[in-house]
């Protein structure tokens, strides 16, 4: 008789491309006759974002806008100037010719940042964005479901794999009116920025995702009619709501959702106290859906030898999701002089990674940032200062099975939910500032439990097993830690027929069995 096999449809994602790649931003500032002479710059950033993603075949695409702003200090005044710069970058990276169904993820990173006072008129600032590219392709594999003929044994395991992948990219613009605070002084320009998206509800319409939230903005800004260069802070959030058509979707499908800001531009409107927000966002969705069924674990034959072929590296299960909060206190010194205002106190560089500790039986979420902060001397004079600060947070209880193949099978994303300071008066250091950012560290976590399921196995008919056929009975001693299936698939024989001639047992360090010979 010949060897049958069923075997089930699984989809996972197969990363393909796993790359950095370097986009040198530069840019000579020449300040126009409307700003002033510089006497010292505080503090020069590079904000890249990533506006479009675009997959053509084997070639992904993807456009990257950069901001260049310079904080400084004219001779004249003791307030803060800024100039600034957008420029976009086009790159392309190469996928695999046979890449099925691709999307790709792109994370940008300042690497660094240098910036040269030429004269008084002049600046020049270099710098490296440092992208990190990573695309995955829809992989299909074989699972082996049943198989019968050439006595094949099987031992099966109740298991949850994807057996559909849909993916879907979209940019969005959200543009919304914004009115000043009462009491604040009228906008002139702004020279700080910064957007913080929360998720809201996700809801699946047959055919479309409905995914909804907030982008909480942060601006720092200079009076329009004001030469004292004090700035103002304002902070407002904008609700968005958007409808993603992907086909096929429905409603048992499970997403992951993932949006980006990737540019804010806040403007004036004409003779009008009130600003208009372009926000730009990016929203990249991969939905899985999952089936349940009995795959082969492991299986031999009691008449041929036989050779198994099992699934490796490949995402089966469902991820686990986890958010987990930490805070993160710093002290941020000014040793300029007393200080004595802030005016704005902000996060930056946030980034954390996960790693098993086998000291704390878990694994730990570590990561570091750099509080920034911006005020004012007792002499009125406006300064800057930052203090990179590094985190650590355990990972709750019951996530022991994801830790085995971390950090290849994790993905961490870090949101700062707020961030606050205490101004300490009369320290000898001339005022020190407790800073305190509130985090919320976001893990996808993916069990590394399917590499045994069997995807084909082959029994060699050519070379039958040599079997006594005056034997029809074998007593054998077991070590407690056996099961039944070990000794059948070591003996040949069928594992029911051994489990009917053996009653279960209790523990005990060797045990007497009887093995039927299968003739």
């Amino acid at each position: 008789m010949e060897l049958r096999t069923d075997r089930e449809h699984a989809v996972s994602s197969l990363r393909v491309l796993d790359t950095e790649i370097t986009q040198a931003a530069e840019h000579d500032f020449i300040l126009p006759d409307y700003c002033p002479d510089i006497f010292r710059v505080l503090k020069c950033s590079i904000v890249p974002g990533v506006t479009s993603i675009g997959i053509n075949g084997s070639r992904l695409t993807f456009d990257l806008c950069v901001t260049i702003r310079v904080l400084y200090r004219s001779p004249e005044g003791t307030g803060v100037c800024c100039v600034e710069h957008t420029q976009e970058y086009t790159r392309t990276a190469d996928l695999p010719p046979d890449a099925v169904s691709p999307s790709a993820d792109i994370t940008p990173a300042v690497s660094q940042v240098n910036c040269r006072v030429v004269d008084k008129r002049r600046l020049e600032v270099r710098g490296n964005i440092s992208c990190h590219v990573t695309a995955d392709a829809e992989n299909s594999v074989q699972l082996l479901k049943n198989a019968c003929g050439c006595g094949i044994q099987l031992k099966k395991a109740q298991t949850v794999f994807p057996s559909e992948r849909l993916v879907s990219t979209k940019r969005v613009t959200v543009i919304e009116e914004l009115e000043l605070a009462q009491g604040k002084p009228p906008f002139g320009s702004v020279i700080q920025s910064r957007v913080d998206i929360v998720k809201g509800e996700q809801r699946i319409i047959p055919g479309k995702l409905v995914t909804k939230g907030e982008a909480r903005v942060s601006m720092l800004y200079l009076s329009k009619d004001s030469s004292s260069g004090i700035p103002e802070t304002m902070r407002f959030s904008i609700p968005f709501s958007q409808v993603m058509d992907i086909s096929g979707l429905e409603d048992d499908f499970d997403c992951d959702v993932k949006i980006s800001a990737a540019k804010c531009v806040i403007t004036p409107r004409a003779d009008s106290a009130l600003l208009e927000c372009e926000l730009v966002m990016l929203v990249r969705v991969t939905a899985f859906r999952y089936s349940n069924a009995e795959l082969v674990t492991d299986a031999y034959s009691t008449r041929y030898e036989t050779t198994l072929e099992r699934l490796k590296a490949v995402r089966l299960s469902p991820p686990d999701r986890v958010n987990v909060p930490c805070i993160v206190v710093s002290a941020v010194s000014c040793p300029e002089g007393e200080l004595v205002q802030v005016y704005d106190m902000w996060c930056e560089q946030l980034s954390a990674f996960i790693k098993p500790d086998d000291d704390r039986n878990g694994a730990v979420l570590y990561g570091k940032l750099s509080f920034c902060m911006l005020g004012k001397l007792s002499d009125g004079t406006v300064v800057y200062s930052e203090k990179e600060s590094a985190f650590e947070t355990q990972l709750p209880d019951g996530h022991e099975n994801f830790c085995k193949g971390l950090p290849d099978t994790a993905e961490i994303s870090v949101r700062m939910n707020s961030c606050s300071y205490t101004l300490n008066d009369g320290t000898e250091d001339g005022g020190s500032i407790s800073a305190k950012a509130e985090l919320e560290l976001s893990a996808v976590l993916f069990a590394d439990d399917t590499e045994g399921l069997v995807t084909n196995i082959t029994a060699d008919t050519e070379h039958p097993k040599c079997t006594d056929g005056r034997c029809a009975v074998r007593i054998c001693y077991t070590d407690s830690g056996e099961s039944l299936w070990e000794t059948a698939k070591r003996y040949s024989t069928e594992a029911e027929a051994l489990a009917e001639e053996n009653p279960p047992c209790g523990d005990s360090d060797r045990q007497v069995l009887i093995i039927p010979i299968k003739n």
